[in-house]
């Protein structure tokens, strides 16, 4: 945790809007997101299947320079609806940080330590955190009813698996982003139900209702697959920090907003609001998180005058979080696009002879079992 002189100088330089690291209130870090890129012999091969060759889809979220790195891994499998909803298919979520040495949601740290009572915490930070984004992201991350092969019979199960090897600062966003690119470059095969006799061919909708003969026929070939319908409608989410420091001496106690906060920017933070953003600008989600712990330490810092620093804010101030939040994911939603279209846009190699390993075996072609 920073020193209440650290946090001054933390809090400080948001105001004047220059924080830290050179950026300022409302600018992200310059993340890179690979998908479905695989490298042979120092070239990049424009590969249709996913870097994590065992998996419908994968990504990966890096932060050069820093310390934060996550990958998803998507997998996609055929299965018996909920009776709740026969006619909508299924995303499943799961986050382990185990690798990390621990994430504190409300710190947005790592942190070491053994035994049982760590590890029962690491699960905790963890469940939190699927939580959040069960809440946030996954009712809004494709469209349930097109992953219905044939209603009330098969549907898809899309399984993310999301695992956090390093994080500095703003994990829920870092894993939000690497699941909605994961999802993205998910790649579902064409499928054909016998139905009534004859085949029902479909890309994973438009099957009409009627008795099946449990028969399906998969096409392995990956050019003919096609991504989860409603996927590019998918949220990313904005952790909006907020940083109280006094106006003057004996002043009031002024806020400022800053968006993907550094794990030291956290520890400052005296209140946090995570919002679920999709493309449109349309916001799916709010929720709030604690402070990072300092605020004690900060009226010591600022004198003792009893300013009301605390893990709280003005609820008049919810407004202009929000717009914040919707602001940056706008920015965001550019940065990963202009990201996606950079390593999009490279000289790519296909030459057989510069091919060689089992993914490139794999590389066209579906892992059916």
């Amino acid at each position: 945790m920073a020193s209440p002189t650290e946090a001054h100088y933390i809090i400080e330089s948001s105001v004047h809007d220059f924080r830290i690291d050179g950026r300022s209130r409302l600018q992200h870090r310059p993340y890179s997101v690979g998908t479905r890129r695989s490298k042979l012999n120092n070239h990049t091969i424009n590969d249709a299947s996913p870097c994590l060759i065992l998996s419908n889809g994968s990504s990966r979220i890096h932060l050069p320079g820093s310390s934060t790195d996550i990958l998803c891994s998507v997998k996609a499998d055929l299965v018996r609806p909920s009776p709740n909803k026969p006619n909508e298919g299924v995303v499943e979520i799961s986050v382990d940080s185990s690798l990390a040495g621990g994430l504190d949601l409300s710190l947005g740290g790592g942190g070491g330590g053994g035994g049982t009572a760590a590890r029962r915490q690491l699960r905790e930070r963890e469940s939190q955190i699927t939580s959040l984004l069960q809440r946030l992201v996954v009712p809004h991350a494709v469209n349930y009813r097109e992953l219905a092969v044939c209603p009330g019979k098969y549907v898809w199960r899309l399984c993310v698996d999301v695992v956090v090897l390093r994080c500095d600062g703003c994990v829920l966003d870092g894993c939000a982003m690497a699941m909605r690119e994961g999802l993205r470059s998910t790649l579902l095969p064409r499928v054909t139900a016998v139905v009534n006799g004859e085949d029902g061919a479909s890309s994973g909708s438009g099957y009409q209702a009627g008795s099946s003969n449990n028969d399906l026929i998969v096409e392995g070939d990956i050019r003919k697959a096609l991504p989860p319908p409603g996927v590019d409608d998918c949220p990313l989410v904005v952790t909006v920090a907020v940083l109280s420091a006094p106006q003057g001496a004996g002043g009031r106690v002024r806020h400022v907003c800053v968006v993907d906060a550094r794990t030291e920017e956290e520890a400052c933070a005296s209140s946090r609001v995570c919002v679920s953003v999709d493309p449109k600008g349309m916001v799916c989600g709010v929720h709030t998180l604690g402070g990072g712990g300092m605020e004690d330490r900060m009226e010591e810092e600022y004198g003792g005058l009893g300013l009301g620093i605390s893990s709280s804010m003005p609820v008049n101030m919810l407004g202009d979080v929000v717009n914040t939040a919707v602001g940056a994911a706008k920015n965001l939603y550019g940065m990963l696009d202009r990201e996606k279209a950079l390593s999009d846009g490279k000289d790519l190699v296909t030459d057989d002879h510069d091919a060689s390993g089992y993914g490139y075996l794999l590389k066209s072609r579906f892992l059916i079992q």
